[in-house]
Formats: C-alpha cells, structure tokens, sequence
C-alpha cells in the first residue's frame, strides 16, 4: 500500500510539472513590422521566433495574437494578454511598463522620395517637411523638438505601408523608421510610384524590447526569467541561428 502512495504521489507530480509546461503565455505582437513581426512571415518573423523561442526555454506553451500595435499594447495594460513586443523605449511608456533585455537592435533612417530628396546630416535639414507616422511607432526624440516648434508636419498613418505609398506618390516627404521595415514595405506595395531613398546618415540607433504592464501579478519575475533564457539561448547560438534563418548568414541578435 505504501508503495502503491508513493507511486501515486509521483504520478501526480508529473501531472503538475506537465501542467505547468504546458501553461500558455499570451504573446501579442503587430501586423505591419515584416522582417521583424508579420503574420505573413514563417514563424511570425525573427523577433517572433526569438521571443517564442525563449518562453518556451522557460517551459511556456505560445498563445500568439497579431493586433493594431495601439490595441495590442492596450490588451497588455489590461491583462488580457500578458507581454507584447518589439517596443522602443519611451519615458511615457516606461510608467507604465516593464521591460526586458534589448531583443532587438535597429537603424533609424530618413526616408524621402528619389528626385525630391533633401541633403539629410541632422534633424534640422527636415524643417518645413511633412513627417508621416505609422500609429502606434514611437516618436523618434530627434524630432520631438521640431514637432513642438511646429517647423514639421505630422500625418499619422494606420500602418507603415500607408506610410510608404503616402511617401512614394508625394503625399509625404519623409518617413523616420527601420530601415530593414521600410526596404520589406516598399517591395510589398511599390506599383508604379516613384522611388525612395534613404539617408546616408542614419537618425539613430535604437533598441527593441519585450514589455510587460507593471500591473501583471508575475510582471518582474517574467521578465527577469526572460532575461536569463535570452541570456542561455544567445550562449548556445540558438538565437544566431533564428536570426540567419531568416535574414541571412550576417544577421546577428541583440547582445
């Protein structure tokens, strides 16, 4: 009979520890971020494959949802899902979120139509130009300045292909985003427009994070497990290899 117990106990301590594998974490990420995060993309993009990879490290089954990058940020806020990315670090957006170690690491770039393109060395050379903004992407700080003086317009576009054909059919004059996003955008929508360019200088480098709402019961120790998974995979090459599956034998990750 005792044995009979013990045997029982085990079982049903493998029960629970399947259990707990098995718990989904609820990922949220965009629509519109191709290479990084589409849909459209085998394994949802790199930045998806990477942040799927790394909660599975942590024993998490993947629950993943595309959204509107406002409306999916908002879903984290509430709770109903429990981490989106790859989000900018913003003093506004760091009230109320946690957020990991870098996932990413990108190039900023000025973007202008070929033929119409001004000279760009600093941020002052966009006065008196039209800024189109994808909704939800952050407000580059370089331009923060130039908005609040009124010396540039704003358009706000529901996605980055608005912002791209806005830009190549001379609605817009510049766009300040990824260059990687912008070059996969402008093969997805290019019929006929004219061309574009980007700056020689880039606007900045930034980084890329997964955030979690500081309200999330379990919101610090996720992130500090994520951190160090990230931390195990990157030491493994595993997240090297991710990144040259999908952009190529140079692609790196996020040290």
């Amino acid at each position: 009979m005792k044995l009979i117990g013990f045997l029982w106990l085990i079982c049903l301590g493998l029960l629970s520890m399947s259990y707990a594998v098995a718990k989904d974490m609820k990922l949220v990420t965009g629509t519109d971020y191709a290479p990084f995060t589409s849909p459209d993309l085998p394994e949802g993009g790199v930045i998806t494959d990477v942040v799927s990879h790394v909660f599975r490290k942590m024993g998490y089954g993947i629950d993943l949802q595309y959204y509107p990058w406002n409306r999916g940020m908002k879903r984290v806020a509430s709770l109903e899902s429990d981490v989106t990315f790859p989000y900018a670090k913003t003093a506004e957006r760091e009230k109320d979120y946690l957020y990991s170690r870098p996932v990413n690491l990108l190039t900023v770039s000025i973007f202008q139509r070929t033929g119409s393109a001004r000279d760009f060395n600093e941020p002052q050379d966009l006065v008196g130009l039209t800024y189109c903004q994808p909704l939800g992407y952050k407000t580059e700080d370089e331009l923060i300045p130039l908005l609040e003086a009124s010396v540039i317009n704003r358009f706000r576009a529901d996605t980055v292909d608005s912002c791209i054909d806005r830009l190549g059919s001379g609605r817009a004059d510049f766009v300040a985003l990824n260059n990687l996003v912008v070059w996969a955008a402008a093969k997805r929508i290019w019929i006929g427009q004219g061309g574009i360019e980007e700056a020689e200088k880039p606007l900045n480098t930034s980084t890329e994070h997964v955030i979690i709402s500081r309200h999330h019961p379990d919101g610090e120790k996720l992130i500090l497990e994520f951190n160090r998974a990230y931390q195990l995979l990157l030491d493994d090459g595993t997240l090297k290899k991710i990144w040259v599956k999908h952009l190529g034998e140079n692609a790196k990750p996020a040290l």
